[in-house]
């Protein structure tokens, strides 16, 4: 029997189909259910075509993929074709004639990839070649003209609430140093991503298949159809299954459904219709992630760290979804627990281990919490050293002197106005405790934890002292997240902007005021929890009485430094004010701080040893979790992460 072609039409039904359609064709008579007579030609066949090399089953399985794998990468040639075209005085023509809106689409596409944009596979060395340089230099000007934008906002922001415009800083904010390098990071890590990954599927060999395990199934497949056909069925009724929908059709999945179950059914199946090359592998991906981290190296020491951090994490979120969709770990409320975990930490190390905290992230968390600078300080002087530098609060009062009281008897003082050191003024009534705390301290008594007055001197209450942290921190970060909610709906998503921009807006806005009140109610939740414990501290230890009542185990429980870990976990209650769609960004976004903290803390203490390298380590960790989940379930990472991996590397 000669050997059968591949089927050229891309059916992946298998080819031993059209000799047995066709030996059954021949046959006079009907088969019978239990008639072993048509059996045994059967298996005859099948043992026939069981002695064929099994190279064959190779190249058939590789040309069915060649005929349904779509479009290819273009070579040198092609591409040097299409940039004559495009540059020619037709092409130029052709453009100036053509309708704007088609211009538009064709311009945005070249610079936004579109959601449908279909797969590109480089099938030789050549192609592959061209196929990373035009990723890479797409990546690179993409990333450029993120970051530039971005910069330009935040800088038209800043310009705007100090009242001075600079040249020079939106030069920069353009055209800087650091866009550059951002736009070869990403440039470089598209490439060897690229690179690797489809180089890795070019080296690989065609799986081959055995001879047994075909006449195995194919033996089993032909029992199957003619005992299903009956005994008025031909084989050829039998295999062809005339007016029947194939496994792979999608046909059946769609029955007896509603119209959005059908969509999203066949939405599931388009992206799943590309058939791969059978040479790729699960762990390329992993691999080409892997490699392709090395492109932190072009970035600075300290980015690197926060890019490590965050991508690990990143690469922890989608390998627990995906062991999450199969069943293997269940954790509920777990982005909240892991946020209040990762709080907890920076929280302890903001108060008492400050130096395991990037400076630049514990200052701004000094300016969330509205605090003064010194304050902080004097918190570990007094836990630490009992004693603290009581005239550090003179430069809070004009010309460093403590205002003339209104009255001795009572003693009262005027309230004293705002300055660079006080921006928010003092109360009188705190005037009159921070003056009795600074001649106690003088005296070496300086109480044992912090007073109140320090923390919050404009405020008194402690019942209003919230309200007013609440108002003024969401005041302060609101312009940071309106520009982090407009920026993605805009760039990220520009044709749902574009389709309808007042909803955009309003959605954007509306996800920036629950963003700033979430963080309101993280300061306020720390912030009362702490002067609570305080509060009631000092309170126990000026009455006698209570001393002797209250147990000591307990009065060194309301400031010890455990209790500070706990009432930094608590802040993860805010996680409930925010969209529950943003909880695993914000857990993500902590959990880099805390572990690089608790890192720091253990480090210091010998607990953990010193890896050279570990940033550039971390990364290709984080890196390769990232890409070998979105090479294969790219739904299980976050949109945020999906949609900036799909923008800059694609569906290839």
């Amino acid at each position: 029997m000669p050997p059968v072609a591949p089927n050229p039409s891309g059916d992946r039904r298998s080819n031993d189909a059209a000799p047995e359609k066709a030996g059954a064709q021949g046959g006079s008579a009907p088969a019978s259910r239990k008639s072993p007579g048509l059996r045994l030609p059967m298996m005859t066949k099948v043992n026939r075509d069981a002695d064929d090399d099994s190279s064959d089953d190779s190249a058939d399985e590789f040309a069915r993929w060649q005929a349904t794998s779509g479009p290819t990468t273009p070579n040198i040639s092609e591409t040097a074709a299409q940039l004559r075209r495009n540059l020619s005085v037709t092409g130029l023509q052709d453009l100036a004639h053509m309708p704007r809106s088609q211009i538009r689409k064709s311009v945005g596409n070249k610079v936004w990839r579109p959601q449908d944009e279909e797969a590109r596979i480089p099938s030789d060395w050549e192609r592959l070649a061209v196929h990373v340089v035009r990723g890479g230099l797409r990546a690179g000007n993409l990333a450029f003209a993120l970051r530039a934008t971005l910069m330009l906002v935040l800088e038209l922001i800043k310009s705007l609430r100090t009242k001075k415009f600079n040249r020079n800083a939106f030069g920069i904010a353009l055209l800087g140093p650091r866009n550059f390098r951002f736009a070869a990071l990403f440039a470089i890590w598209a490439s060897l991503y690229k690179a690797v990954h489809n180089g890795l599927r070019l080296m690989t060999p065609m799986p081959v298949k055995k001879a047994r395990s075909r006449a195995a199934s194919a033996s089993g497949a032909a029992t199957l159809s003619i005992e299903k056909a009956g005994d008025n069925a031909t084989l050829d009724d039998a295999g062809a299954g005339s007016g029947t929908a194939t496994p792979r059709s999608g046909r059946s999945a769609l029955e007896g459904k509603s119209p959005e179950e059908k969509a999203k059914e066949k939405a599931k199946q388009k992206r799943h219709a590309f058939m791969r090359d059978p040479r790729s592998k699960v762990w390329h991906a992993y691999v080409a992630g892997a490699v392709s981290a090395l492109a932190v190296l072009v970035e600075t020491p300290d980015n690197r760290i926060a890019l490590a951090q965050q991508l690990f994490v990143r690469g922890l979120e989608g390998s627990y979804n995906v062991s999450h969709e199969r069943g293997l770990i269940n954790i509920p409320y777990g982005a909240v627990i892991t946020f209040g975990i990762a709080c907890g930490q920076i929280m302890w190390a903001w108060l008492e281990a400050p130096e395991s905290l990037p400076k630049s992230y514990k200052n701004w968390i000094t300016r969330a919490s509205q605090v003064s600078p010194r304050v902080p300080e004097i918190y570990r002087s007094i836990k630490f050293d009992r004693k603290a530098d009581a005239d550090f609060a003179l430069k809070w009062f004009p010309d460093g002197k403590v205002p003339e009281p209104l009255s001795l008897s009572p003693l009262r003082y005027p309230d004293v106005a705002p300055n660079a050191m006080n921006r928010r003024g003092i109360k009188g009534k705190n005037v009159r405790k921070i003056v009795e705390w600074m001649d106690r301290t003088r005296k070496g008594d300086c109480g044992g934890v912090v007073d109140c007055a320090l923390v919050h001197p404009w405020e008194t209450s402690h019942w209003r002292g919230p309200i007013d942290r609440f108002i003024e921190v969401t005041r302060w970060i609101l312009p940071v997240y309106l520009t982090l909610h407009f920026v993605p709906a805009i760039f990220l998503r520009p044709g749902k902007f574009l389709k309808n921009p007042v909803d955009a807006t309003i959605r954007s806005l509306r996800g920036s005021l629950r963003s700033s009140s979430f963080l309101g109610v993280f300061v306020i939740i720390f912030q009362t929890l702490f002067c609570a414990q305080h509060s009631l501290y000092n309170y126990i230890q000026a009455s006698e009485r209570l001393r002797r009542i209250v147990p000591q185990w307990f009065s060194r429980m309301l400031i010890s430094s455990w209790i500070k870990w706990v009432t930094g976990f608590m802040t993860c209650l805010s996680l409930f004010v925010d969209d529950s769609r943003r909880r695993a960004e914000l857990a993500a976004y902590v959990l880099p701080k805390g572990m690089e903290s608790a890192w720091s803390v253990l480090r210091k203490k010998s607990y953990v040893p010193f890896v050279p390298g570990g940033e550039v380590l971390l990364t290709s960790a984080g890196m390769s979790l990232v890409m070998g989940t979105y090479a294969q379930n790219p739904e299980h990472l976050s949109g945020l992460v999906r949609r900036i991996v799909y923008q800059f590397v694609g569906r290839n």
